[in-house]
């Protein structure tokens, strides 16, 4: 079984985030995918954060699609029984 990794990043507007989302499941890039929104300090509209899980083999392009939306990304392994 391949290493997974759970990837998180924050967009602006949930529109954005849904297309984001759909992209990277279009693409096999992730196993799965939580959208969630998130307060953001002295703004009226909040951001959306998406979660993702998806392989060690997946990962550089998963990283590379969301970097080039210009979303913010956090990548961390997950420890799996």
């Amino acid at each position: 079984m391949g290493e997974f990794t759970e990837v998180r990043t924050t967009i602006d507007g949930h529109e954005r985030a849904a297309e984001l989302a759909h992209a990277i499941l279009t693409a096999g890039l992730a196993a799965s995918i939580d959208i969630s929104e998130v307060p953001v300090p002295h703004r009226a509209e909040p951001a959306w954060q998406l979660t993702l899980v998806t392989t060690a083999r997946e990962l550089p392009l998963l990283e590379r699609h969301i970097r080039e939306t210009g979303a913010d990304l956090v990548s961390e392994p997950v420890d799996l029984p």
